[in-house]
């Protein structure tokens, strides 16, 4: 046998990390059942990379160290290549709290980087205006934990495994190392990597065991390797529960000690569930879940999530919670991947094994020289979303000893021309039982070692990163792998479908949850003595009083706790600045007849003008079709705009576009042709919407043109003095967004800015935001607020005095990068406008929690018909941090199952604002949202954010053929898996968004797109 290639030294580790975590805080089970090491999406599972070629019997190909499947001065998978997911040039490593609150809800002050940083804010007192009631929440208080030293001990193996998690598991578990923990006393609990604790300390503070992992089982044929390890445990640090104690009265500040306790506390309460189902981070799933299929390659399982939290009543909670997630289903790679070729294409739904090998064929390609070369097809892109995937290998011979392998991808190289690399073409090295050396195929080797003969030979090879090579047809998907995709339409339907629940429902499955766990039965709990209450937390809360609406001519509506009204016989509150003289509606292809588009485009500009809109007297919308034929929908943006600027000899001042059906791709591209090249508010509609002229449907898009025209459409009624502010205030909202999961796009940022005294209208301002940066970049800050602020201060006259700073989309250990970083930019724009030194409230808003509101038992006052609850439910106490400002407000009605209420955290306030104040002022504003007849859940600022910076996608400078497949239907493209677009970056700065200017266009009309509410 040839000898093995040494071993890769694992990378250095940041000793910083070792007192607290010097661990993967995943825990031993977190990865699929059976898997060897690494975290459970796409990590590297392994045995030693460049263990031995495939000599012995019995065992997969694997490339030679001499010749390699990959193309000449291709990196080899064998030699030399760091585990996936390693970042040797990572500037910032991850610090104790970043591990430990991966699985904790950490408190954003666990997160400063020295202790000498201010605190966020404190909380000034509670809600006194709001009616008294009580509700029910999903967490479980921990009635009580012992305040005795836990001993912490590190571990450690010698020699150092290829698969520490795997070998430990074995060893801790094993009679040597156990006979050992029993003597020292005490019960013990580890982490499954390099962490353990114990309630006793043991004798000399640590103990060594020898462990012959092959004792008393017959000849394994190791070929002389020994199983024998070093196992030692030696104290660390102690463990002093009183400092959890101290930080939940107050008496001190967080610091590593109390760190140390909540990641014990954590481990301690995850042990016992984690042996008996499957953990996932927070998440843990039963044996046999609830799931159900998403489409042909995608279910969904019910689990439950559970973490520890902090509580204002002084003690600790556990918040459980259900929890759905995407996992591949468990097939051979070839069927997931033949259901995958056929989801991708209309035209390919039916295509049998046959077709699917012809696809995956290479294609002529033009090279960099100007060469015709085999290039990968489409179909063969499609199995690139199968990278990372984690597989097993059942055939003869390998029903034993089930081993984890991960694809690292499937072989392509020129070499092989255009039959591509499959079975019978691609070839390694084997070694004979004769000790001779013979190039064999893989189909040879199936057909010669185990009498199988493939029945799919010429679909392509797999590659693991181990370097060994798989037919697909015999690689089976492990078990109980998340999808990291973002789900598609049909696909996230289907999940709402699953997931959505009403809140009796959502109960009954969190009380399910809370058995499965079984913590009052738990041994280690018990051991450690803690004990968790069986009833979920009743907390006294508050119901704010809901606020009137004011429409034009001081109509009034008040909506009670029903939360929604209608727009009949209402006018808008103010309707569109100009009067509208030139606007059109254009049919694109067959969407519908010129009859139905001209009956729409009546019954629309008469609903119109019964809201109060501004239009001229002859001002009849003109109708247009133009067919596909005529180009793409670029051309028929423009042919759109010169034939209604013709009809009436003017700039058209609004378009509507009627399309066949709902597709993101359309929509972007008649937005960015509309909003960049012709600065023109447009308005796009479903084809079966313009057939049925509803009533109310154009009541909707009526709100929508107002607003784009620059209307408002409601208020929250009030007197002759301001409703919320004495003095002028601006309000400022921000969200960035990210590309999917696997993508490689710019982060997307959106700052919104409200621009009249009541905060009704405002003017949103978008950009680039590097690579998955979350934090506002100060040349993207510096490039949005100041024109905002420019032209606030010429409406009304004077600078802000005070300026609420809504932040979505920021997690606790970010909050101290926004005040430093994105309060700074803001400030210094102030003083660069000389607009004076105002005062700032800063507000995270988040709806990333799974805190829920319940009616107690027996309580029909609290909630709505569907048990929900009602909107302006406030909770302050039991589910909120011990000292800081924060709360929980349910705004909203939900229409579909468990209402979810947003997370304000308030982290910094230098102008003192009351809590009856920002909470009436918060829910109220959430009754002004412009496009809706009922309150929103999240305050109008974030939400307007968040909407525009989702919008402004549509100004990426990105050609259409980058996100479009090929070969679709005329009018019809289909949109290309991120994982088949070209790669567009990840370094260095992102390139900026198309401007909302374009020459020619008038200078009044570019200021009035890019000040208007042009992203609803």
């Amino acid at each position: 046998m040839a000898g093995s290639p040494p071993s890769q030294q694992a990378p250095l580790r940041n000793p910083n990390l070792d007192r607290v975590a010097g661990m993967n805080l995943d825990g031993a089970s977190d990865r699929p059942h059976g898997s060897a090491a690494g975290s459970h999406r796409g990590s590297v599972s392994g045995s030693q990379i460049g263990s031995r070629p495939g000599s012995r019997a019995g065992s997969p190909p694997r490339p030679s160290p001499h010749q390699s499947p990959t193309p000449a001065g291709g990196k080899s998978s064998v030699f030399g290549v760091e585990p996936l997911g390693y970042d040797p040039a990572r500037e910032n490593p991850l610090r104790p709290v970043d591990i430990v609150g991966k699985r904790v809800d950490l408190p954003a002050d666990a997160y400063l980087d020295h202790p000498d940083k201010n605190r966020f804010t404190s909380r000034p007192g509670f809600n006194t205006e709001g009616k008294p009631i009580q509700v029910q929440l999903n967490i479980f208080p921990v009635k009580g934990f012992s305040s005795n030293d836990i001993y912490q001990y590190d571990v450690s193996i010698s020699p150092e495994p290829t698969n520490p998690r795997a070998v430990l598991k074995k060893l801790w578990n094993s009679e040597p190392a156990q006979t050992a923990m029993a003597r020292a006393g005490g019960v013990w609990l580890t982490d499954g990597n390099k962490l353990a604790w114990s309630s006793q300390r043991i004798e000399r503070n640590e103990f060594r065991v020898t462990v012959d992992l092959d004792a008393g089982r017959p000849n394994t044929g190791r070929g002389g390797r020994s199983n024998v390890f070093f196992l030692k445990v030696k104290q660390s640090t102690t463990v002093r529960l009183q400092y959890l104690h101290q930080y939940l009265q107050g008496k001190i500040g967080w610091d590593n000690h109390v760190l140390e306790c909540m990641n014990f506390f954590d481990h301690c309460m995850r042990q016992g569930p984690s042996e008996k189902m499957l953990s996932i981070r927070r998440n843990i799933y039963p044996k046999n879940p609830q799931s159900m299929e998403l489409d042909r390659v995608v279910e969904v399982h019910k689990g439950y999530y559970s973490a520890v939290r902090l509580s204002e009543a002084k003690q600790l909670m556990i918040n459980i919670d259900t929890a759905n997630t995407a996992f591949w289903q468990v097939k051979t790679i070839a069927e997931i991947a033949l259901r995958m070729f056929n989801a991708h294409k209309d035209q390919w739904s039916n295509w049998s094994w046959v077709e699917f090998a012809e696809q995956v064929r290479p294609i002529p390609a033009i090279d960099r020289q100007g060469r015709t070369v085999p290039g990968p097809s489409e179909a063969f892109s499609v199995l690139r979303r199968l990278q990372k995937l984690k597989f097993v290998v059942q055939h003869r011979g390998k029903m034993q000893g089930e081993k984890i392998y991960t694809i690292k991808r499937f072989i392509f190289d020129e070499r092989y021309g255009r039959e591509g690399a499959h079975s019978q073409n691609v070839s390694f090295p084997k070694k004979m039982p004769d000790g001779s050396i013979q190039e064999t195929t893989v189909w040879q080797h199936y057909l010669d070692t185990y009498q199988f003969r493939l029945q799919y030979p010429k679909l392509p090879i797999i590659e693991s990163t181990r370097g060994a090579l798989f037919p697909m047809e015999l690689c089976n998907v492990a078990d109980s792998q998340r999808y990291p995709f973002k789900l598609d339409p049909t696909q996230t339907a289907a999940m709402i479908k699953f997931a959505v629940t009403r809140p009796e429902k959502r109960k009954a499955d969190i009380l399910k949850g809370f058995h499965l766990l079984n913590y009052a039965n738990d041994p280690y709990l018990s051991a450690f003595g803690v004990q968790i209450s069986n009833s979920m937390q009743i907390t006294n809360a508050r119901l704010l009083k809901n606020p009137e609406i004011e429409f034009a001519a001081k109509a009034k509506h008040n909506p009670g706790v029903s939360g929604r009204w209608d727009l009949r016989g209402k006018r808008f509150l103010e309707p569109n600045k100009h009067q509208i003289q030139s606007w059109g509606l254009v049919v694109c292809g067959n969407s519908c007849t010129k009859q139905e588009a001209e009956a729409f485009a009546s019954k629309f500009v008469q609903t119109y003008r019964n809201h109060g809109a501004n239009i001229g007297p002859n001002a009849n919308m003109h109708v247009i079709i133009v067919p596909f034929s005529f180009g793409d929908y670029g051309d028929i943006c423009r042919e759109a705009w010169n034939q209604i600027g013709s009809k009436f000899r003017s700039f058209p001042q609004m378009i509507f576009f009627v399309v066949p059906n709902k597709n993101t791709l359309v929509y972007e591209r008649i937005k960015k042709s509309m909003d960049c090249r012709f600065c023109c508010p447009s308005q796009v509609l479903q084809g079966g919407h313009v057939k049925k002229a509803n009533a109310q449907y154009m009541s909707n898009v009526a709100m929508k043109v107002n607003a784009k025209l620059g209307g408002i459409t409601c208020k929250v009624a009030g007197g002759n003095k301001p409703n919320f502010f004495q003095v002028p205030t601006m309000i400022i909202g921000v969200d960035v967004s990210h590309g999917s999961p696997g993508s490689i796009v710019a982060s997307m940022a959106a700052m919104t800015v409200s621009l009249d005294k009541d905060a009704t209208r405002y003017a949103a301002a978008c950009e680039t935001n590097g690579w998955r940066d979350e934090i506002l970049q100060s040349t993207t800050s510096h490039g949005m607020f100041p024109p905002l602020l420019k032209h606030w201060m010429s409406i009304h006259k004077t600078a802000p005095q005070h300026v609420y700073y809504f932040r979505d989309g920021v997690a606790e250990g970010q909050f101290q990068a926004v005040i430093e970083t994105e309060i700074t930019e803001i400030r210094r724009a102030f003083r660069e406008l000389n607009a004076g030194n105002p005062k700032f409230t800063v507000i995270i808003a988040t709806k990333r929690h799974h805190i829920r509101f319940f009616p107690k038992p027996n309580d029909q006052t609290t909630g709505d018909r569907n048990a929900n609850a009602l909107p302006g439910t406030l909770v302050e106490r039991d589910a909120t941090h011990p000292h800081h400002f924060d709360f929980y407000l349910c705004s909203h009605v939900a229409i579909q199952g468990t209402a979810r209420p947003v997370h304000y955290q308030v982290i910094y306030d230098d102008a003192n604002v009351a809590p009856d104040h920002l909470q009436k002022m918060i829910y109220q504003q959430c009754y002004q949202y412009a496009r809706a007849t009922t309150p929103v859940s999240l305050h109008p600022a974030v939400y307007y954010a968040h909407v525009a910076s989702n919008r402004a996608r549509a100004h990426e400078n990105v050609h259409s053929s980058q996100r479009e497949s090929a070969g679709g239907k005329e009018g019809h493209p289909t949109a290309k898996h991120s994982s088949e677009r070209e790669q567009e970056g990840g370094s260095g700065e992102a390139p900026p968004l198309l401007p909302m200017s374009h020459t020619g266009i008038p200078a009044d009309r570019i200021a009035f797109m890019n000040l208007t509410m042009w992203y609803m």
